[in-house]
C-alpha cells in the first residue's frame, strides 16, 4: 500500500496508505481504501517557517481504515521522503532504541566456556539447628 496526499472536494488535505477500489466489470475507480489516514495541518512560526502535523481523520472514530467515494477525491498527489518519514513515525511509533555497550567474551567469565557462571562459591556450611539446606517443613 502507497502512501500518497489525496486532496479532497472541500479542499482538505490527507495523508494515507491507498489502494484503489474497482469496480469488475467496468475497471472504473469507484473508490480509495485508505488505512491509518491522518489530517495534514499547518502552523507557521514568527520567522516565517512552515510546520506540518498530522491529525486523526475523525477523531471520534476508531477506524484505522475506511472507504472513500472517489468523487470525493480531486487529486492524488506522491509526498515527499521526509513527509512520508514524519507520517511514518506518527502512525508507526517505533520503541526506543536502548544504547547497548559492546564487551568482548573474553572479558565475561565462562563465556567461552560451557560452565555455568556463578561468582559466589557454594556454601558447606551447615545450619547449627541441625537442618538440610534448603528443606522446610
Amino acid at each position: 500500500m502507497a502512501v500518497k496526499v489525496l486532496v479532497s472536494a472541500i479542499g482538505q488535505q490527507l495523508i494515507a496508505g491507498v489502494k484503489q477500489i474497482e469496480d469488475k466489470t467496468t475497471n472504473a475507480i469507484v473508490g480509495y481504501w485508505l488505512t491509518q489516514p491522518r489530517t495534514v495541518n499547518y502552523q507557521q512560526n514568527e520567522e516565517g517557517e512552515l510546520g506540518v502535523n498530522f491529525g486523526p481523520y475523525c477523531p471520534i472514530s476508531n477506524e484505522a481504515e475506511f472507504s472513500v467515494r472517489a468523487e470525493h477525491i480531486v487529486a492524488i498527489l506522491e509526498p515527499r521522503e521526509d513527509v512520508v518519514e514524519g507520517y511514518n513515525n506518527v502512525v508507526y511509533p517505533q520503541p526506543a532504541q536502548q544504547a547497548l555497550e559492546t564487551i568482548s567474551t573474553e572479558d565475561v567469565p565462562g563465556a567461552n566456556t560451557t560452565e555455568p557462571v556463578n561468582d559466589e562459591q557454594p556454601s558447606t556450611d551447615t545450619p547449627q539447628d541441625g537442618t538440610s539446606p534448603g528443606l522446610t517443613e
